[in-house]
């Protein structure tokens, strides 16, 4: 950037960098766990009682984060999308199941990444949610490759015809979709879309096979 490249792009590694310099590594390890060493930035959305920025020991449990750290929810929520706007969708009974790092997020089939948190309210039609999800990807595609360029269009056409207009989804259709966009698209936008869709149409089949035949 500015003709002055740089091996890291992330703020929150250059701020660890200085903890680090000035009371050594496995310091800075020992506050986390033995494969997510250190802190990690959390940001919890509007949806929680004491929104904000927080830094938090990895290993430290998801439900207290939630409930101690962010005071609980304002309303109802169903699910929490961690990790970005492709993170993992994360149903709230599986907060208690989680811890915060990497390791306890990926055995259980979600995605920590940066751990910034979107709360789903329990009233909000999850299909309507995927379907932004879609235009999301749609919209930031750079267009290089097909897979996420035509995946996210024929995505966002399936589900905005669902929604609109009632015509159910052939479900196979969708899966193969998925498929192609995880293994076909060259960067994390399309290839990282399928992990939350995934997750809902496991975790919420009930409310969502309505839309799919």
């Amino acid at each position: 950037m500015f003709g002055k490249p740089t091996i890291l792009s992330n703020i929150e590694t250059f701020a660890n960098i200085r903890y680090i310099l000035k009371e050594g590594g496995d310091t800075y390890a020992s506050l986390g766990t033995e494969k997510s060493p250190g802190t990690k930035l959390v940001s919890l959305d509007g949806g929680f009682n004491k929104p904000g920025l927080y830094e938090i020991k990895m290993g430290t449990p998801l439900g207290f984060v939630f409930n101690e750290l962010g005071g609980g929810t304002k309303y109802p929520v169903k699910a929490f999308q961690v990790g970005g706007p492709l993170g993992g969708i994360v149903p709230a009974s599986k907060v208690d199941e989680l811890t915060l790092d990497f390791e306890s997020f990926s055995r259980e089939g979600f995605l920590l990444g940066h751990a910034g948190v979107v709360s789903i309210p329990e009233d909000f039609p999850l299909i309507n949610f995927l379907k932004h999800l879609f235009e999301f990807t749609f919209r930031e595609s750079c267009g290089k490759c097909f897979p996420c360029r035509i995946g996210s269009t024929r995505g966002m056409e399936l589900l905005t015809a669902a929604v609109k207009d009632g015509i159910k989804i052939d479900r196979q259709l969708f899966e193969d979709l998925l498929e192609t966009m995880q293994l076909g698209s060259l960067c994390a936008l399309g290839g990282g879309l399928p992990l939350p869709v995934r997750n809902a149409l496991k975790y919420f089949d009930q409310e969502l096979s309505g839309f799919f035949r």
